[in-house]
């Protein structure tokens, strides 16, 4: 069978394809202690960053994804922020939760503090 003539062969690029930033809500870095709590244990991580959406950890523990726990932290402005969340994704040592319905006062003080903070993307 003869070969396409080089013009019309494909070309692949190796260069890296731009990821979409799909989040909703704004992020703030927080640099604090955040308690989990599943049905099983109670465990303690260190928070990435935050929006009114989730909160990015890092933590050892052994979680799975969908797993349900409530999470407890403090934002910088003194609030406390305690909710249910869900285990979305995990990343090596980094723990992404996803809240779920977050008491309304949490999601507010979440998003201001986001609004004040959350200029830059959070490293990871």
């Amino acid at each position: 069978m003869p070969s396409a003539p080089s013009s019309q062969r494909s070309v692949v690029s190796s260069a890296p394809v731009p990821r979409t930033d799909r989040r909703v809500h704004r992020r703030a870095p927080l640099d604090r202690p955040v308690l989990v709590e599943t049905s099983e244990r109670t465990i303690t991580a260190r928070a990435v960053d935050v929006s009114a959406g989730g909160v990015a950890l890092r933590t050892d523990a052994a979680l799975a994804i969908g797993e349900r726990a409530s999470v407890y932290f403090e934002l910088p402005m003194g609030v406390g922020v305690e909710t249910s969340a869900v285990l979305v994704r995990r990343d090596g040592d980094l723990a992404v939760f996803s809240f779920v319905d977050g008491p309304h006062e949490a999601m507010v003080a979440l998003r201001a503090f986001c609004r004040v903070s959350g200029l830059f993307p959070a490293m990871r």
